[in-house]
């Protein structure tokens, strides 16, 4: 800071430094081409020797980049998503349809599987299968659960210019589908 007020007395320190997590500094000055440009001011920074700084003109990011980085998080969420509902397919499969299906009724291991346990007339095959699609229902599908919701409250909130008639025949987005997909086969 004291390397940038012996410069000139025309520099209007807007945002100082105030910690390392927020570091740009930002300045308001007016530029005289021949001696006293932005180089002027990033030389004498980078030249003061306590603290020593790097010192780098700070552009925000573009529309554009910002749209291209959000867009990159939420492929990421989607394929973290994605990974999650295969590798738990996978086990589902096997103690879901080749077990119930495809293994003979005399197979020792069917028998363990299709034996009830904890309560009633629940077997193991439902509840192994009960506690692999619970992740799935609750994080993968998260993101459809979401929407849908909001999809809802913005159709029912008060001051909606929907008729009332056509909220109850409105079901034209793939995340209510899913949505009521995903309720049904709770019950």
């Amino acid at each position: 800071m004291a390397a940038v007020k012996t410069l000139s007395l025309d520099i209007n320190i807007v945002k100082p430094v105030t910690s390392y997590a927020d570091h740009i500094l930002e300045l308001a000055y007016r530029p005289s081409p021949s001696s006293f440009t932005v180089r002027t001011i990033i030389s004498a920074i980078a030249s003061s020797k306590s603290p020593p700084f790097q010192v780098d003109l700070y552009c925000p990011p573009s529309l554009e980049e910002r749209a291209r980085s959000m867009h990159a998080r939420e492929q990421r969420a989607l394929f973290c998503r994605l990974i999650v509902a295969v590798v738990i397919a996978i086990p589902t499969f096997i103690v879901g349809i080749v077990f119930m299906s495809l293994v003979q009724d005399g197979n020792a291991t069917k028998a363990f599987w299709m034996q009830p346990v904890w309560t009633g007339n629940t077997s193991r095959t439902q509840w192994a299968l009960f506690f692999l699609a619970t992740p799935v229902q609750f994080y993968s599908a998260n993101l459809f659960h979401r929407r849908s919701i909001k999809e809802i409250g913005a159709l029912w909130r008060k001051g909606s210019t929907t008729p009332i008639v056509k909220r109850f025949i409105r079901f034209g987005s793939m995340n209510l589908l899913v949505y009521t997909i995903s309720i049904k086969t709770e019950k």
